[in-house]
Order: C-alpha cells, then structure tokens, then sequence
C-alpha cells in the first residue's frame, strides 16, 4: 500500500472518559485490507494463545463486505478474526485466528489465516502489530471498489491495559450486530 492508501482512524470510544492505548490506522487497494494497531502505555510484553483467544493480547476485527448499516444479524459477508502479536501455540510469533460470530446466518466462504501476514514490532512501551488479510479471505471483496465502502468493528484486548472498543463497548451487541460498526469510506 502506498502512504496516500492509509488513513488514522478516529476512534469514537476516545469520547467517553477513559483514556485511549491503541491507535488504529487502516488502508487498502484491490488485493487486500490492511491494519496497524499501535498499542503504548504496556509495561510487560505481550502474551497469548490461539487456544485462549479471550485471555490474550490481541486486536479482535470485524469485517463486512456489504455493510447496509440496518442489517442486525452478521451475514456471509460479515467476517471476525482475533489478531494475537504474541502465540503460545505458534512459537511466541504473531498468529491470525479466525473466530465465529454468534448468531450469524451463513458462513459462506472460511478464512484461512495462513493466508494472512501478521507482524508484530517491539516498542520501549508496547507494541505495533501489522494485519494484512488478502482480498480472497473475505466473501464479497471482489466488489468492494464499486462499493465503495467496508462495515468495520474492532477491540484491542490487552491483560494489563483491559479492553478498548473501536466505538462502544460490551454494553451493546456490536459483536454481532453489523448494524453498530462504523462504514470506512474506500478512498482510491
């Protein structure tokens, strides 16, 4: 991706009073998405494990090809993968996990994560973690330039820092409900 394909995304949970840990930057071009997590303020090294998704560091993205902004139920076009910067199972290397949605209505296409590029840098005070899902991993992304846009939801889970939600969090049913994720507008 070109710098001009990637953009700083605003984080809508920086409006409520918590102090924000994860900056999120996101871009894409006709192969694929692409996301970077930037993660400071961690005072030990990440820790994870593909078998415990729920009790590992990593950043959980939601994905839908064909977001409506009215649909309440993910659809086939709707994806969710856990992103661990650091695997027990994958000898401390960074590791893509495809996870379900509950309450989805089809699973048309499965993901393969060894399909997908995930690297994590070290920094003095946390770390940034690069996400690249190709375009074949995700039902629908054929035509998503002449949509235009993609639905997109994400939580970056941290054992120290605690969980900080794209926009709201377990509060609402933004884990399955593709009508409560932002639309990212695809600049060419």
């Amino acid at each position: 991706m070109k710098p001009s394909e990637v953009s700083s995304l605003f984080m809508p949970a920086s409006l409520n009073d918590q102090p924000l840990f994860a900056t999120v930057t996101a871009g894409w071009n006709p192969k694929g998405l692409g996301f970077v997590f930037h993660v400071s303020g961690k005072p030990e090294s990440c820790a994870g494990s593909s078998g415990d998704v729920k009790h590992s560091d990593c950043a959980l993205i939601w994905i839908d090809t064909r977001p409506a902004g009215n649909v309440h139920r993910a659809t086939e076009y709707c994806h969710h993968f856990a992103c661990l910067p650091s695997d027990d199972q994958a000898e401390g290397k960074p590791s893509v996990v495809v996870q379900p949605i509950a309450q989805q209505r089809i699973q048309r296409t499965e993901s393969n994560p060894e399909k997908m590029i995930c690297r994590t840098h070290s920094r003095k005070d946390g770390y940034e973690l690069e996400v690249w899902i190709p375009g074949d991993q995700l039902n629908g992304f054929r035509e998503i330039s002449d949509l235009g846009k993609v639905g997109f939801y994400c939580v970056v889970q941290d054992s120290h820092l605690g969980d900080q939600p794209l926009i709201v969090g377990d509060d609402f049913p933004t884990s399955y409900d593709p009508s409560t994720w932002i639309q990212l507008e695809l600049q060419s």
